[in-house]
This record gives structure tokens, sequence and C-alpha cells, in this order.
């Protein structure tokens, strides 16, 4: 009889829950303000991770051993890393340079990361490397007389997950003077090296569990209320340049360039037309409209009309995605 009632409490049609998205006090096209409630949250168990924090900072003085013997740190365990990185830093690795890396900046490549390493150890400007290939760039930094610890947050990071990218960071972390400290949050991480390039980074692994929130971890990351549009926008321009001519990239920049120094304005054809040729990139005006036209095929440029009711060039992206595709151009330049 009671297994009865209890079947008959189970039946019937389930409750729908009563609020929707809707009904949330704020904007879902706005990325900042779930953003904004979120950090307002108030903090619990703060003992708990205060004590899991000093057993992490206890351990700083067994991770510098390790790095002066040769070893790479992997930190692992849920919670941000990045202040817990920060503090080693500043407290430990105060006898050489250092250099921090977000991993998950989508438009890093391991590239950048080895310019930026020689470029600091030898105080220079990484312009200076633009056309080095990545071999000459490593053979620089193993000339160098001084030191530096690398740190990189989140070595898993989307732009950095290619075998490629990783031969190029355990080629850089091999290195007698350079040291490297990584952290990761994706639990298939060691997934991305096969037994040698695992050996070339000669990782020690330390569980750094802190449960501290991931705000700057997903600073670039779009909401899932708000969509991924941007970041998949971002990543088909970013491909769809690869794909073209140099010539055709520059052009590109220059309209980039300047849209993003006059957001309000948009370019004019003539005036487009008249810095491409003194910089030699087209010789003709009908050059340079093939040139747009497939910019336009691809929904990289749009036009619109002007107050003076003539046509003007414009790029459909925020300025941070401009920067982000320009900084992915320079490095296939």
């Amino acid at each position: 009889m009671q297994g009865q009632t209890y079947l008959g409490s189970k039946t019937g049609r389930a409750k729908k829950a009563a609020l929707r998205l809707n009904d949330l006090k704020f904007s879902l096209d706005d990325d900042n303000e779930p953003r904004r409630l979120l950090a307002e949250l108030p903090i619990q168990n703060f003992n708990e991770k205060e004590q899991l924090r000093l057993h992490s900072t206890d351990q700083f003085p067994k991770w510098l051993f390790h790095l002066r013997h040769g070893f790479s740190l992997l930190l692992y365990g849920f919670g941000s890393k990045r202040q817990l990185l920060h503090s080693f830093a500043i407290t430990n690795l105060s006898d050489a340079g250092v250099l921090a890396v977000t991993g998950t900046s989508p438009s890093l490549t391991a590239k950048q990361i080895i310019v930026k390493a020689a470029s600091m150890l030898h105080r220079s400007s990484p312009t200076d490397l633009k056309g080095c290939s990545a071999d000459v760039v490593l053979q620089r930094i193993a000339k160098a007389q001084g030191h530096l610890y690398i740190i990189l947050h989140n070595i898993e990071g989307s732009a950095l997950r290619s075998s490629e990218a990783q031969g190029l960071l355990a080629e850089l972390s091999s290195l007698p003077n350079v040291s490297l400290i990584a952290s990761m949050d994706h639990v298939n991480t060691p997934l991305l090296w096969d037994k040698q390039m695992a050996a070339r980074f000669n990782w020690l692994y330390f569980d750094v569990t802190s449960y501290a929130p991931y705000t700057l971890e997903t600073a670039s990351v779009p909401s899932l209320l708000v969509g991924r549009r941007e970041e998949s926008t971002m990543q088909g321009a970013a491909i769809v340049l690869r794909t073209l001519v140099p010539n055709a990239r520059r052009i590109f920049s220059i309209i980039a360039d300047q849209q993003m120094q006059e957001p309000e304005q948009g370019m004019g054809f003539q005036r487009l037309f008249k810095m491409c040729r003194e910089q030699f990139l087209v010789s003709s005006e009908m050059t340079l409209r093939s040139h747009l036209t497939e910019f336009k095929d691809h929904q990289l440029v749009q036009m619109r009309r002007g107050g003076d009711g003539t046509d003007l060039l414009f790029i459909p992206f925020s300025n941070d995605t401009l920067q982000h595709i320009l900084a992915d151009m320079e490095d296939v330049e």
C-alpha cells in the first residue's frame, strides 16, 4: 500500500520551472553584468581555503630547489592558480627575469612566447626577431648569458594545443637557461605529450587545489549566456586571412588600424587606394577592388553610406577582436 502511495505521488505531469532566463534582472546581451554579479557573491569556507593556500606556499622552497636542478613544474588542482604563481614569482624568483604568459589568450602562439623570451634575455625588441625561424630564436635564447623564468598560465590553452606548439614549448623548457612553471586545469592535458615530449619538459607535478574562482582565466571567454558568436567570428576571420596573399593581409591591416583609431568614421575607397599605392600593395584600382570583393565575400569588410553620401569601408568587429586578429596576422607574416 505504501508502495502504491509512493508511485502515485511520482506520477502525473512534472511541474515546470516558474522562472525563465527572460526573468533575470539583467540583460543577456551584456557580458559584463553576469560577471559582476558572480564577483559579488560572498566568499564561503574562507578558513579552509586559507589552509590550502598556506599549504601551497609552504612548498615554495621545494619548487625553487627543483627549478634550479633542471626540472619544470606543472601545477594542477581545482581553482585558479594565478595568484599563487604571482606570489611565488615575487617572493622566490627575484634572481632572474620573469616572463608571465596567459595561455588562454585566443591569439597567443608558441612562437610569440619564444620570441618574447629571446627579446627579454637579449634586451631587444621582439620586432627584431619577426622574420626569424623558431630554430633561430631558440638558438639565440640558448646563447644568452642570463637566466629566465617563464610562468605559463594554462599550458593547455586552445591556441597552444597543437603538437607543433607543445613541441616548441618543450624545446624552450629544455634549454639550460630557461625554467618553466606551468599550470593546467583540463584533466586531459597530459595527453598533449608523447613520451619523448614529456621527457623534454621534465615535469614535476604538484597539487595546488585552491577552490579560488577562475575570474581572470575566464575574462577572455564569452559568457554562455551571451553566446560564442564573437569567438567563432574571430577564429573564422583569422583562418580566412591566413589563406590570403600577404598584400591582401596588409590591406586588411590598414583598414583595421584606421578603424581602431577612428571607430565611428569608416574608410573611403580613394583614401585606402592612396595608402595602399604608397606602400606598393596595389598598382591599380582594379586590383584593390578585387581584394575588397574577396573581403566582402568572406564578410570581413562591409560598406555603409557616409554623411556626404560616399561609400565607406568598415570591419564589423569590435576593437578587441581586431587586436586579436592583427596579432594572429603578425605571427603569420
